[in-house]
């Protein structure tokens, strides 16, 4: 517990860092040089490195499971050092920490959004601040203070556009919608670019197939066993997007998919029903 008996402010870290080298460790570090009593939760390290999308999901997927008032400290930064603001956020009410390179934009996109803050008050940073490591040197300490009852507002200006996320975007003809694959995951899911509110709306009432690296899968599953082990399925993820995936297996060794690989949706070529649509 922390002083008088308080619960202790929450933190929690997401980076591609890795956990073999000194990085996570030294934000650790810093944060209870700063704030001994903090709590910190380590939610993710060994994302893709500087793959902004697979970690945009993590954070819309975990973070909001948090209590109010915990802070996030997501550090994907291919362009540390570079002209990317750092950045403190306020969404619904839980406090984002990282760079403004679109890390935040599906939090953005669902969620309440309270404000944001480019960090410049040096006197919130390690001194001297390192060009490559803004995850030790501004990252970690900002979070430090935040959690200790530093307002927003002391870091520095408001900014009011924040970076959102950009996919590549998905394309519609007669009875068709195409998409990509944005993220393979640890179990060889693919992810493809296509939401349920996406594809609900261009399918209307129309059953449809899916087709991936030349396999046609004829029904949009309810769940991963709705097919034999092995086998490939189509389902909505927990995260809302359309991903292709196979029972028990690899979907991106089965089908030879890679991120980028196109995924078609054609209307009126099965009768199955849209299980995994609302």
């Amino acid at each position: 517990m922390g002083q008088g008996g308080a619960v202790p402010a929450i933190i929690t870290l997401t980076t591609d860092f890795g956990l073999r080298d000194a990085y996570v460790g030294s934000m650790k570090g810093v944060i209870l040089f700063i704030h001994p009593h903090a709590r910190i939760i380590d939610i993710a390290h060994e994302l893709p490195a500087h793959r902004i999308f697979p970690a945009a999901a993590l954070l819309r997927e975990a973070c909001p499971r948090f209590p109010p008032g915990t802070v996030h400290v997501a550090v994907v930064d291919p362009g540390v050092g570079g002209r990317r603001s750092p950045l403190l956020l306020k969404i619904d009410n839980r406090f984002y920490v990282g760079p403004d390179n679109g890390i935040f934009g599906l939090l953005l996109q669902d969620l309440p959004f309270q404000g944001a803050w480019r960090l410049e008050r040096s006197e919130f940073f390690l001194n001297p601040v390192s060009r490559t490591f803004h995850g030790r040197d501004i990252f970690a300490p900002v979070a430090a203070h935040v959690a200790a009852g530093i307002p927003p507002e002391a870091f520095g200006p408001p900014t009011p556009h924040p970076a959102r996320l950009s996919l590549p975007p998905y394309r519609e003809e007669t009875g068709v919608l195409s998409g990509k694959v944005v993220w393979i995951d640890h179990f060889g899911n693919c992810i493809t670019n296509l939401t349920e509110k996406v594809i609900s709306r261009w399918a209307g009432e129309s059953t449809f197939t899916v087709h991936a690296a030349s396999r046609k899968i004829a029904e949009t599953s309810a769940t991963y066993e709705s097919t034999p082990q092995g086998e490939p399925l189509s389902l909505i993820n927990s995260m809302g997007y359309l991903e292709i995936s196979c029972n028990q297996d690899r979907a991106d060794r089965i089908l030879g998919l890679r991120e980028g690989d196109r995924v078609i949706l054609r209307k009126g070529e099965t009768d199955h029903s849209r299980d995994g649509l609302a």
